[in-house]
C-alpha cells in the first residue's frame, strides 16, 4: 500500500460541490482508481454549500496533517467560482494542479504538480519524438486544458498554435499540424477534411451522443485516414486519472520535508 515507514500514508479528499452528474462519475471514478491502488480516498459532498462554508471546508483539510491531497470536482455550480476556490487550497495539496499557484510554476519552468489533463497529453507526445520537430497545434485555451498545456509543451521544445473558438478558419491550422490536439466538446467534429494523413490527433473531448460517450474527432473516419488518433473512451482518460496519483505522490514527498 501507500505507506511510508513512519505508518503515515497517501490520503485523497475530492471536494464536491452542487449535483452535476459529470462531477458525480468523475469523482466516482477516482474513487475506485484510488482503491485500486491501495489509496485511502473520501468525498465530501456539499450539494448546497456557500462559498464560506466550502472554505471552511477546504481550511480544515488544509490543516489537517493526514490529508494529502485536496481536489474539488469541477463543474460547480453558479455563482461559484471553480478558480477562486482552488487557489485557497495550498499549492503542496493541489493535486488537480489548478491552482494560480501551480500554474504560475509552469510559466516559470519550476513545475510541480501539473494538471492532470495536461500532464497526460504530455505523457502520449513523448512517446512520439518526431513530434518535437513538427508543428502542434491545440484547439483549447481554457485554465484546465488548452494555457498549461501550451506552456508545458514550449518548457519541453515543441512547436505550437493555439486555437479557440474565436479563431477564423481553424482549418489553416490544423491542415498543416503533425499533432492536433483537440478538446472543443463538439462530437464528432473533426473530419478528414480538418486533417492531414501523417496527423497524430489526440482527442481530449468527452461529448454523450445517444448515451454514449464520444470524443471531438470522428473515430470512425479519421482511424481509416491518419497516422494515429487516441480513442474515446479509453485514450487520454485512464491516463489522466493516473496523474493525480502521480501528483499525489509528489505532493506526499514534499510534504515529508516540511516543518
Amino acid at each position: 500500500s501507500s505507506q511510508d515507514r513512519t505508518g503515515k500514508e497517501t490520503n485523497l479528499v475530492i471536494i464536491r460541490i452542487g449535483n452535476d452528474e459529470g462531477a458525480r462519475i468523475y469523482s466516482e471514478a477516482k474513487i475506485k482508481r484510488a482503491k485500486k491502488l491501495g489509496v485511502r480516498s473520501s468525498v465530501i459532498d456539499l450539494p448546497s454549500a456557500t462559498r464560506d462554508e466550502i472554505l471552511r471546508n477546504i481550511q480544515d483539510l488544509a490543516d489537517d496533517p493526514s490529508v494529502t491531497g485536496i481536489m474539488i470536482e469541477n463543474p460547480v455550480p453558479p455563482p461559484l467560482d471553480f478558480g477562486d476556490l482552488v487557489d485557497h487550497i495550498p499549492f503542496y495539496k493541489d493535486v488537480d494542479g489548478t491552482s494560480s499557484m501551480n500554474q504560475g510554476r509552469i510559466v516559470n519552468r519550476k513545475e510541480f504538480l501539473t494538471p492532470a489533463t495536461p500532464s497526460a497529453v504530455v505523457e502520449i507526445m513523448s512517446r512520439y519524438s518526431e513530434l518535437k520537430k513538427g508543428i502542434v497545434t491545440i484547439i483549447n485555451r481554457s485554465p484546465v486544458v488548452g494555457r498549461p498545456l501550451s506552456q508545458m509543451l514550449l518548457n519541453r521544445d515543441y512547436t505550437i498554435s493555439v486555437c479557440h473558438s474565436k479563431t477564423p478558419d481553424i482549418v489553416q491550422y490544423t491542415r498543416r499540424s503533425d499533432a492536433v490536439i483537440a478538446a472543443i466538446g463538439k462530437a464528432n467534429f473533426f473530419t478528414d477534411e480538418l486533417l492531414n494523413p501523417d496527423c497524430t490527433f489526440i482527442d481530449v473531448g468527452i461529448n454523450y451522443v445517444n448515451g454514449k460517450v464520444v470524443g471531438d474527432g470522428d473515430f470512425a473516419r479519421l482511424s481509416k485516414w491518419i497516422k494515429r488518433i487516441t480513442p474515446v473512451p479509453g485514450g487520454v482518460g485512464p491516463i489522466t486519472a493516473t496523474m493525480i496519483f502521480s501528483n499525489l505522490l509528489k505532493a506526499f514527498k514534499y510534504q515529508e520535508k516540511l516543518p
